[in-house]
């Protein structure tokens, strides 16, 4: 399966635009890098194994499956103890 050229693809309009400091969250510039390339990562295995139909194997789709939703969780926790508010009624 090839990826598209378009999805690779930023317009030049935006790359060359520049975030502001004043309009960026707090939260932006506080992300762990290790946690996003665990979820990174554990988003691609997971992909990579919900589309092998041919020699699907359940047990490492479980694992997988766990994993992601540990790595999102540790990241919406990292998020919230940088302060990103969160609702109660969300």
């Amino acid at each position: 399966m090839e990826v598209s050229e378009v999805s690779c693809e930023l317009p030049a309009e935006f790359m060359e635009q520049l975030l502001e400091a004043s309009d960026a969250p707090p939260v932006f510039f506080e992300i762990d890098a290790l946690l996003g390339q665990r979820l990174a990562r554990a988003k691609a295995r997971l992909d990579r194994l919900e589309r092998d139909l041919v020699t699907r194997d359940y047990s490492a789709l479980a694992t997988a499956r766990v994993e992601f939703a540990l790595a999102s969780r540790a990241m919406a926790d990292h998020l919230m103890a940088c302060g990103l508010s969160v609702s109660e009624n969300d």
